[in-house]
């Protein structure tokens, strides 16, 4: 079936209107843009998020030159409540220290954090009330009764008529429907996929592969792209892709297209997702589509021409820290009553409110202290603390949760951190993000002294953005395989000097080491023998692959 239609596309692109002179800022942490206040670069989505009204943001120096250089300014924004309306205003030069107000770009919610649509509108005509920037210098981002997550900036060239101003429209274009309902389930995997009452096949999993039959491509010229409607929800997952393959859906040789779905929509937003088609195919063939993650499906289109421009919008892989217990371990959890097997009082609750939830330490901010009562140490058997942990953020910078034996000050007095100064610290737990609230991750470090008895036992919330805490653990020293998947053994042993890593490998091995925040900031192959790496002072995870596929982990620390 052909259709003419206007889609909701997620994937927001400038099509034709984006051209060579355009600038873009893109919200990234490397590309120069900076956050003066209240605001957190999001590794995964690769966006600016937890804003607020005030936000701002210096993206840079832009030379508009006599002011005809650029039309306008577009944001790519996304906003979980579609009654949400404000402003990102513009300014050339500080906003707080004499900068000039050059544009003010109206938003409006898009019903999800992680569905994006693109605002746009021309600067003011000279004359007007507000400045038409002309000569160089750096442009400022504020928000004004709004927030969002934010994902790009672009100043553009050509003008806009006053119709193409506000909300991007999507292309209108032909294409071939294949509807979710007239799709096979040929594998279920572990899970129970059906159709929905959206008319979209639900309840999916890693593994689940629906096909469409005799799907006929024409001449291999007519469909240029694939897409398909989907959403899903819970949280950004990075692995989460449909792969569409014809005719075999084991042979790779056959993927038509992987297109990236596992986007937090909520569930609730059906996005089109499109991608090049990678090989030119003519004729019918069976059209199979492969699960990696859950995601509902609704429809797939083979799209003639190409009406959209592709961008790398996919997330940035990360592998997070979680480092394994020993069987000597003792664990302390908590529920909405306070701790379980310790008695736990948040003496300090922060800024947001810290709580006791059904299962973890909620709501909490820098400057929470919790208390656990009558901790036993035993006869000095543990050494280290380990604190299981969730955030929806993958990276939260300069955190810690920092453990105290036996303070000597009252509930009242941890209103004010300074106190501790002097107090020596037991442990410092670097806080890791996961990116998402129901994704736990543990992380631990070794203590300062050896400790006999029982004791209170002080954890100081020295984080820079919410943490959900699960469990706090005492533990015995750590082996090499603590956060592995297997033991390092004869093949690899790692260690690690002033400013360096040194890696002694007895084979050829593909390593990947990993940063806190669970960024990859190298990658290479090592060869039988001793390799090095330079890296700054933190914490790294290694990940070492085998010739055979197989995969080891270990962490190391740089001082």
């Amino acid at each position: 079936m052909k259709k003419e239609i206007f889609t909701l596309m997620i994937m927001l692109l400038f099509g034709a209107n984006l051209f060579a002179q355009d600038l873009v800022f893109k919200m990234t942490e490397d590309s120069g843009v900076e956050i003066i206040n209240d605001a957190r670069f999001d590794v995964i989505n690769k966006c600016v998020g937890n804003t607020k009204e005030g936000t701002t943001l210096r993206l840079g120096e832009v030379d508009f030159a006599d002011g005809q250089k650029y039309a306008g300014c577009s944001v790519e924004i996304a906003h979980e409540n579609k009654a949400m309306e404000g402003y990102l205003d513009f300014y050339l030069g500080n906003p707080d220290n004499g900068g000039v107000l050059i544009n003010d770009v109206q938003v409006n919610g898009t019903g999800a954090f992680q569905y994006y649509r693109t605002f746009r509108y021309n600067f003011y005509a000279e004359g007007g009330d507000v400045a038409r920037p002309t000569g160089k210098g750096d442009v400022y981002v504020r928000y004004r009764e709004c927030e969002g997550n934010l994902k790009k900036v672009v100043f553009y060239t050509e003008e806009l008529s006053d119709s193409d101003m506000g909300e991007m429209k999507d292309p209108v274009y032909q294409y071939q429907s294949l509807l979710a309902k007239n799709a096979e389930i040929v594998e279920k995997a572990d899970s129970d996929p059906h159709l929905n009452d959206e008319g979209a096949i639900g309840w999916t999993g890693e593994g689940v592969v629906a096909k469409f039959a005799d799907v006929d491509f024409k001449d291999g010229n007519t469909y240029q792209q694939i897409a398909v409607v989907s959403t899903h929800g819970g949280g950004t997952n990075p692995s989460g892709f449909l792969m569409l393959y014809i005719d075999d859906v084991n042979n790779e040789d056959n993927l038509v297209a992987k297109i990236w779905t596992a986007r937090d929509f909520f569930w609730t937003m059906y996005g089109t997702l499109a991608k090049n088609i990678t090989k030119k195919i003519s004729g019918k063939h069976d059209l199979y589509v492969k699960w990696t993650a859950a995601t509902n499906l609704k429809e797939v289109q083979l799209i003639e021409g190409t009406p959209w421009q592709m961008e790398d919008d996919e997330p940035e892989e990360i592998e997070l820290i979680d480092e394994k217990l020993t069987e000597s371990a003792y664990t302390m959890t908590f529920d909405a009553m306070g701790g379980v097997e310790n008695p736990a009082e948040i003496i300090a609750v922060g800024t947001d409110g810290a709580r006791f939830e059904g299962s973890n330490i909620g709501y909490t901010s820098r400057g929470v202290v919790v208390k656990l009562s009558g901790v036993d140490f035993k006869d000095g058997i543990f050494k280290r603390i380990l604190v299981k942990h969730s955030s929806d953020q993958a990276k939260i910078n300069n955190s810690s949760f920092d453990f105290y034996l036996d303070l000597p000050f009252s509930n009242e007095e941890f209103a004010d951190l300074s106190i501790l100064e002097g107090q020596s610290v037991l442990a410092s737990v670097v806080a890791q993000g996961t990116n998402n609230w129901s994704d736990p991750k543990r992380t631990g470090t070794d203590m300062s002294t050896t400790v006999t008895g029982i004791h209170d036992l002080y954890m100081v919330f020295q984080i820079e953005s919410g943490c959900n805490v699960f469990e706090v653990s005492l533990d015995v020293p750590a082996g090499a395989s603590s956060l592995g998947k297997n033991i390092l053994g004869d093949i690899v042993n790692v260690s690690a000097d002033k400013g360096m890593i040194r890696i002694n490998a007895t084979q050829a091995l593909e390593m990947s080491i990993y940063n806190m925040y669970g960024q990859m900031v190298e990658k290479a192959f090592v060869t039988n023998g001793i390799s090095t790496f330079s890296q700054s002072q933190g914490i790294y995870m290694l990940k070492f692959v085998t010739e055979k596929g197989e995969s080891i982990t270990t962490k190391v620390i740089v001082k």
